[in-house]
């Protein structure tokens, strides 16, 4: 799957959903509605992000009897 084919996808769906029932009277209103939607008003660009690696530590569980988490938290993050 690519992830950036999808994405252009569901905008150009959305896109077209969107245009289909924007009805304005006054053409210079419509046409400057259409060109900021055109120019991506409604979506943004795709936001990657990179999560660097963490060093294995403690279960949840531990840290609790540790008496460093409260113990909601082994209820929270099952």
């Amino acid at each position: 799957m690519d992830v950036f084919e999808l994405h252009r996808d569901v905008i150009r769906d959305y896109s077209a959903y969107t245009r289909s029932f924007i009805r304005i009277g006054d053409q210079r209103v419509e046409e400057a509605v259409r060109r900021e939607i055109d120019e991506g008003l409604l979506w943004p660009e795709p936001l990657l992000q990179l999560n660097p690696s963490f060093e294995p530590g403690e279960s949840i569980e531990q840290l609790i009897n540790q008496g460093l988490l409260h113990e909601t938290c082994g209820q929270i993050f099952r």
